[in-house]
């Protein structure tokens, strides 16, 4: 069939299906607002056999997909190969041939790339075609706040350091080689760019897709505390050690409180959380609105990272009363108190959830006013609007 549509490439490191967790979330709604306008050819890396092999959705988004495996024993190899040199191990972890030659055997017959995080830039950064980086986060604003934790100790701590400060050199430099590079928070921007205006840098928000997150009135009694996110990153398994080691066992004095850990997890990590009082974890599940359905209270302990919080979005489509740190709020626009609450400690944390569970009737007007605020401030095609915009100016 024949098409009038512009040809995008979209790269990406890892393979975005299924759609549970931060990244892999927003390039896929980015992608599935594109694909109204342009037609998409994913080429994305796999880890393993079982991605490499998985059948995909047939949801419309991708014409074409193309997946190329990379073993982690071989990305462990680019990685030492990298310290050495002044390459971010970040972007060495993603070497592959084989990516490389699909991507030159790819490119001619598009008009432009769409490339996911920093981890895939080199792969067109001399092409000729039209580029936009979708970065994401500032990596290295995440990674200078991994080395700040308690534990990021002795080698750990050197080697963050190290690539903190190769990765904030190479983000620096690497949007003068795209035609537009895209963050999600002015917080990332003036992080990389401070006092700079640097024009072809877009901040684009996080969306929410409402279809999927119907709302509903909770009752606070269930006292289930609801964590949704790809356990496989580091901010993510820090907030739940984090929650239930300090702040569930301070709820579980008070009543039978229970954290639900939901989304991608590694059969050991599962073990490691289920040996808590109190926890339970799902691992991946169809459905988030399911799993979350008997659900009180959406907690985003996050410490360290970068970059608007897509579960705290997600909590707030669904009904559910937030509690989040400061850091986890940064860059999300919405107001403290009004549309969720903020907590630093584990003792904050732990009054601010039973204020919610003692006050039902407020904390169901909370999580009224913060579902009207992501349907009014979050929806993916008002997020994606300027993007759409500057792209096709960029493909004539």
């Amino acid at each position: 069939m024949t098409t009038d549509k512009k040809k995008l490439l979209v790269l990406t490191p890892r393979l975005p299906y299924p759609v549970i967790g931060g990244d892999k979330l927003r390039i896929y709604h980015l992608c599935k607002a594109l694909s109204r306008q342009y037609s998409l050819t994913l080429l994305s890396l796999c880890e393993s056999r079982e991605e490499v092999d998985c059948e995909l959705p047939d949801d419309g988004v991708f014409d074409r997909v193309e997946r190329v495996f990379l073993s982690k024993a071989r990305s462990y190899v680019n990685t030492l190969l990298a310290l050495p040199t002044r390459t971010p191990l970040q972007v060495a972890y993603y070497r592959s041939r084989a990516f490389a030659a699909a991507v030159a055997r790819l490119m001619p017959s598009h008009d432009g790339a769409l490339v996911h995080l920093v981890r895939c830039a080199e792969y067109v950064r001399k092409s000729d075609k039209p580029r936009v980086l979708e970065m994401t986060d500032a990596i290295s604003l995440n990674y200078s706040r991994v080395k700040q934790l308690k534990n990021a100790r002795g080698l750990k701590s050197r080697v963050l350091s190290l690539e903190a400060k190769r990765l904030h050199d190479y983000e620096r430099t690497i949007v003068n080689d795209f035609d537009l590079s895209v963050l999600v928070s002015q917080t990332d921007k003036d992080y990389l760019f401070p006092g700079s205006h640097a024009r072809n840098v877009l901040v684009c928000s996080n969306g929410v897709d409402l279809s999927g997150l119907p709302y509903s009135v909770r009752s606070m009694a269930s006292r289930v505390l609801i964590f949704i996110g790809d356990m496989r990153t580091v901010q993510n398994e820090d907030m739940c050690h984090f929650f239930a080691q300090e702040v569930l066992p301070l709820l579980r004095k008070r009543a039978d409180y229970r954290f639900r850990i939901v989304g991608s997890i590694s059969p050991a990590l599962a073990e490691r959380f289920r040996a808590y009082d109190g926890v339970e974890v799902t691992g991946r599940v169809a459905s988030v609105a399911d799993a979350a359905k008997d659900g009180a209270i959406g907690v985003c302990p996050m410490r360290i990272g970068a970059g608007v919080q897509n579960k705290i979005l997600e909590y707030m489509a669904l009904g559910l009363p937030v509690v989040a740190t400061s850091l986890g709020y940064e860059g999300l626009g919405a107001r403290s108190e009004h549309d969720l609450l903020i907590a630093d400690t584990p003792h904050e944390f732990a009054e601010r959830i039973e204020w919610l569970s003692a006050n039902a009737a407020e904390a169901v007007q909370m999580a009224k006013g913060a579902r009207a605020f992501v349907e009014q401030q979050h929806e993916w095609g008002q997020m994606v609007a300027p993007l759409l915009g500057t792209l096709d100016q960029l493909l004539g």
